[in-house]
């Protein structure tokens, strides 16, 4: 189905303009043709320009970039800042046609050089600049429902997993929400949290090929069989390498075994060499599988868990990561729901 965008059919124009001439001429110019139903409003300074915002929704802004009390990129700023969601049209004289380039690349919609074009022309650009918003705004939303549904299959994916092992149900999800917890300590912007967040989620994804009679066995493992569990990590990259995806998802899932003394597997990386988000999300899998119930044996507790960071930080755990983990756990700012210590 093809989807029309229309632009509305009474058009409420905002002029920031503080020369009283060409403020004239483009209101002429929107009454040429009144079956349009353009309204303008008009503020000669930025700041009766954000009031005026601040008051009342407008289809359209026609922005001058040098006013009294702003020049340049930052009044676009501004008003970007302002009126996210209403398209900008540039007005600028012919030694500003560069600033004008960098405010369309900063957010507005279209320029136009004073004293050239006519009202048609005027009129085309503001029609091309609603349409133009509604379609960015329509692919922003498009691209926020891909999203959702990529992080709906990899919680389905997830889920799958932690079925064929009930003993580690929900493990993948706490490491994650761990992982995330200690990514944000660190300062991660929200991106790469959610990158971090979904490497968590299906860092065991190669646990799907390992028979469940292994991964289930609640006595101790034989040298052959632990091999064949160790080789998950490479199995879920194999897996994953090929989806597309905007993180390093599947580095994080080859690499969460690895050890910054070179002792981990599958490659036996060090150091700098390992990613830094599986570098978390390692420290966040031995703390998680640490203090849970195990096949094999009981949990061994939070405590427990908290000392091996501990004691191993900056031969086995990346130090900062295990720095910011420790904190979170002793300032009582997080804590696996449902499990020892104060909640998040």
């Amino acid at each position: 189905m093809i989807i029309l965008h229309m632009v509305p059919t009474s058009i409420h124009v905002l002029i920031i303009e503080d020369n009283p001439g060409d403020a004239r001429l483009i209101e002429l110019m929107l009454a040429e043709h009144p079956e349009d139903g353009y309204r303008p409003s008009f503020a000669v300074r930025l700041s009766e320009g954000l009031e005026l915002l601040a008051r009342q929704p407008f289809d359209v802004i026609l922005l001058d970039l040098s006013l009294p009390d702003s020049h340049g990129l930052s009044t676009v700023q501004s008003v970007l800042e302002a009126a996210p969601a209403t398209p900008i049209i540039v007005l600028t004289g012919l030694a500003d046609e560069a600033t004008a380039m960098a405010a369309m690349k900063a957010g507005a919609q279209d320029y136009l050089t004073k004293g050239q074009g006519d009202g048609e022309t005027l009129r085309r650009s503001i029609r091309y600049s609603i349409e133009r918003m509604h379609t960015d705004e329509e692919k922003r939303q498009s691209g926020e429902r891909l999203r959702r549904a990529l992080m709906q299959t990899i919680q389905a994916v997830g889920l799958t997993i932690e079925k064929r092992d009930p003993y580690t149900a929900g493990h993948q999800q706490r490491v994650a929400e761990l992982a995330t917890a200690i990514g944000r300590e660190l300062d991660f912007d929200p991106d790469r949290l959610e990158g971090l967040m979904l490497g968590g989620v299906i860092h065991d994804i190669g646990k799907i090929a390992i028979p469940s009679s292994f991964l289930n066995k609640p006595g101790r493992l034989t040298v052959t069989e632990f091999a064949l569990i160790k080789t998950h990590s490479a199995i879920g990259y194999d897996i994953i390498k090929d989806v597309e995806f905007t993180w390093p998802i599947a580095q994080m899932v080859r690499q969460h075994h690895e050890r910054m003394d070179g002792s981990g597997y599958p490659d036996g990386l060090k150091g700098e060499d390992i990613l830094f988000e599986s570098r978390i999300i390692c420290v966040a899998d031995v703390i998680e599988s640490m203090a849970s119930n195990r096949p094999y044996r009981p949990a061994l507790g939070i405590d427990v868990a908290l000392e091996e960071i501990a004691r191993n930080k900056g031969r086995l755990y990346d130090e900062t990561i295990s720095d910011a983990c420790l904190r979170l756990f002793h300032e009582g700012r997080f804590s696996f729901q449902g499990g020892e210590g104060p909640i998040a």
